[in-house]
């Protein structure tokens, strides 16, 4: 099957494609974020990537996996290039990866869209969207794990949607393969995965025992990986930890930023402290965990004003901006910093509480509409090119545009045609079931998690676009055939 689909003149097509397209924006982005001598060599370097790497480092020098508050699906690829290589040859071949990996991934999406039955300008639409797509692009060039994480869904999506459509069990190990590293880059990926081996019992018409064997087979790469790291975590630290060992960082728990976090996920608030608008900087909490001024010039920041309730009024949010003021204070003593930190930790809850019970509805619905909106606007998520550029500058306006046409289009689009599989349950099972993945894979990072950043939407896109490009595809044969009778 795989020898027959390599040999097709499409496949070819959708690889040239891929090559050239996306292969023009790696080009564009390595110059202008990755050729400026980071620490790992060619690639653009944030506060996370040493989270990923520094563990890994840590345990080639014999000193075990630390420290390990993050899973270790982003370090894997960096183990196996720094067993040949620096540090800097590791970070650099991880780059080139991701946008090798990226390429494929164009081309397997386009064949989803085959197996579900698209016509073939929808296929090659989805290729060239997919490819020409900046916001997926530039994280090819990042130390991030949304390239590899959108890559590995795609391959672990497509060998499930080749099961439901030839019944070839094997292709459930695959599956589970790539959607097991998609769950060790980003934890909350688990959900996708059980959502497939739902599927099964779902979807399938086969005996109660066939449905259960796919399913074991489905779920095994991660039982048997995820049981190696809960024995590791049990071993090192006597705790129960399936997953990461905590979505907050030890520095950030530490800092005066999670208060305020906590506080601002309730509400509603834009918490991104190096988002230059941001509410948290608002209350003095700027770049980093000490809080203090970096190179972002806040703009139109306001207090939030959403915030307040009968027990939350301007006079207290004034007040913890000005305890945050004090705490970020070089001339404030460790002991009074340690006390600032238990008044504003104390006062977090509190007024967590308070809206709570004095806004309930906004606590419960009102907030997460507002994250809502922070995460469709790709809060945090940084711009596409530095101010000003670094290379190839005339080509920034027109990537920024095209970007911020297609994310809108294809964010709009995607949800409106996911709706719309759901109401054909009936017809078109199988894609309805990936119209609800898509649905529940948006809609968990603010409404569950109450979380805003726009980068966690980079690995629903290609489910977005095809959902909206094969919908497109359904309006046109329909409208055909009315035009027909």
């Amino acid at each position: 099957m795989w020898w027959r689909w390599l040999t097709q003149r499409d496949t070819w097509m959708w690889f040239a494609i891929a090559v050239l397209v996306r292969g023009a924006l790696f080009h564009v982005f390595l110059h202008e974020h990755g050729l400026h001598g980071a620490w790992y060599g060619w690639g653009e370097e944030t506060g996370d990537t040493s989270g990923y790497f520094v563990p890994i480092d840590s345990f080639l020098s014999g000193n075990s996996y630390r420290p390990d508050h993050r899973m270790p699906g982003y370090g894997l690829p960096y183990l196996l290039f720094r067993l040949y290589t620096t540090p800097q040859g590791a970070g650099t071949a991880i780059v080139f990866a991701q946008w090798l990996l990226g390429v494929v991934s164009v081309v397997v999406l386009a064949r989803c869209a085959r197996l579900l039955g698209a016509q073939r300008w929808v296929q090659y639409v989805i290729c060239c969207a997919f490819a020409a797509f900046p916001r997926v692009a530039v994280y090819d060039v990042y130390w991030f794990t949304e390239s590899f994480c959108c890559s590995a869904m795609i391959f672990g999506t497509h060998a499930w949607i080749v099961y439901h459509r030839s019944g070839s069990r094997s292709l459930l190990l695959w599956s589970g393969a790539w959607m097991t590293w998609a769950v060790f880059l980003r934890p909350v990926q688990l959900v996708w995965l059980l959502m497939l081996a739902v599927s099964v019992l779902a979807i399938t018409r086969t005996s109660w025992r066939e449905r259960a064997i796919a399913i074991a087979l489905l779920l095994s790469p991660f039982l048997l990986a995820d049981g190696w790291w809960m024995r590791r975590n049990a071993i090192m630290h006597g705790e129960l930890a399936p997953l990461s060992r905590g979505v907050i960082t030890p520095e950030l728990l530490s800092s005066p930023m999670h208060p305020l976090m906590r506080f601002l996920q309730a509400t509603g608030g834009n918490y991104i402290h190096w988002d230059p608008s941001a509410h948290i900087r608002w209350f003095n909490m700027r770049e980093g965990p000490l809080g203090r001024q970096g190179p972002r010039i806040d703009t139109n920041v306001v207090m939030p004003d959403f915030a307040l309730c009968e027990r939350i009024t301007e006079d207290s949010l004034h007040a913890w901006a000005n305890d945050m003021l004090r705490w970020s204070d070089g001339r404030t003593t460790g002991e009074e910093r340690i006390a600032l930190f238990r008044l504003m930790n104390a006062r977090s809850d509190r007024f967590v509480r308070y809206y709570s019970d004095d806004a309930a509805w906004q606590h419960a619905v009102g907030s997460r509409l507002r994250l809502t909106a922070l995460f469709f606007n790709r809060a945090g998520s940084g711009p596409l090119f530095h101010t000003p550029p670094n290379a190839i500058a005339w080509m920034a306006p027109p990537i920024r545009a095209l970007d911020a046409i297609m994310h809108w289009i294809i964010l709009i689009g995607g949800l409106l045609a996911a709706v719309r599989t759901l109401l054909r349950w009936r017809r078109e099972r199988l894609i309805a079931w990936l119209g609800a993945l898509t649905l529940l894979g948006v809609l968990i990072v603010p409404w569950v998690l109450r979380l805003c950043e726009g980068r966690y939407l980079v690995p629903m896109y290609p489910w977005l676009l095809l959902l909206f490009v094969m919908g497109l595809g359904r309006l046109t044969v329909a409208r055909s055939r009315r035009t027909a009778n």
